[in-house]
């Protein structure tokens, strides 16, 4: 009986050990999937970053953003890097000075954006529309796009279908993430990330110590039995 009895409870610890593993956070590249894109005039091309293009402290914070933690909030994944002042676009104009960065989490990781056979302007913008199969109903879904001209911005996503976005880009290639805050929400620890597996392990964690605790106990009782 107790040997059957110790079977089972490290069975149940592999598999516990097995699920914390699973759903222990990596970083964004290679745990959140790069989204398709199509544009309104000319075409766009999402690629991993070519850091070459970009200049040492660029790459520094490219590096910073795609290191990141799965479910790390665009505030912290920037840390030190956090610019002054991160400004909402919409078409064309500032729609939001210095929005609060701490309530968005990435939906992709940071990518390059190319345009060919075009160049978004401010009085000439060109409309992405984004394919994101980890959108959610509950989510707004915004672009985090280094614009040449004014440094980091937050671009409007417009939700178009269940799975698609789209934005304006008033200047030209460069290195965008999909980036997303809830609605009328704020993230809690025991949330789940949209459809990115960014699960919280807590109540696996929970489930851990309360099976230990009752091996032990059930040990020290057969012992004295």
């Amino acid at each position: 009986m107790k040997k059957t009895f110790l079977k089972a409870f490290t069975a149940v610890i592999a598999v516990l050990a097995l699920s914390l593993n699973v759903f222990a956070a990596g970083s964004i590249v290679g745990s959140i999937d790069m989204p398709n894109a199509s544009s309104d005039r000319g075409k766009v091309t999402l690629s991993a970053v070519d850091l070459s293009k970009y200049s040492e402290k660029l790459q520094r914070i490219i590096n910073r953003l795609n290191n990141a933690r799965r479910g790390t909030t665009v505030k912290d994944a920037f840390g030190d890097d956090l610019p002054d002042s991160i400004d909402l676009y919409d078409k064309s104009n500032v729609l939001k000075k210095n929005i609060d960065p701490s309530t968005y989490k990435f939906l992709s990781p940071v990518m390059d954006v190319t345009f060919d056979s075009v160049t978004p302007t401010a009085d000439d913008p060109v409309r992405v529309t984004f394919v994101a199969n980890n959108m959610t109903d509950n989510i707004q879904v915004d672009i985090l796009y280094y614009c040449p001209e004014h440094g980091w911005e937050v671009l409007q996503g417009e939700k178009i279908s269940d799975n698609q976005v789209a934005a304006y880009f008033h200047a030209g290639s460069s290195v965008m993430a999909l980036i997303y805050r809830e609605k009328g929400a704020t993230v809690g620890t025991s949330q789940v990330s949209p459809q990115t597996g960014a699960r919280s392990t807590w109540p696996i964690a929970v489930s851990a110590i309360f099976f230990v605790s009752f091996g032990i106990f059930a040990l020290y009782k057969s012992k004295k039995a």
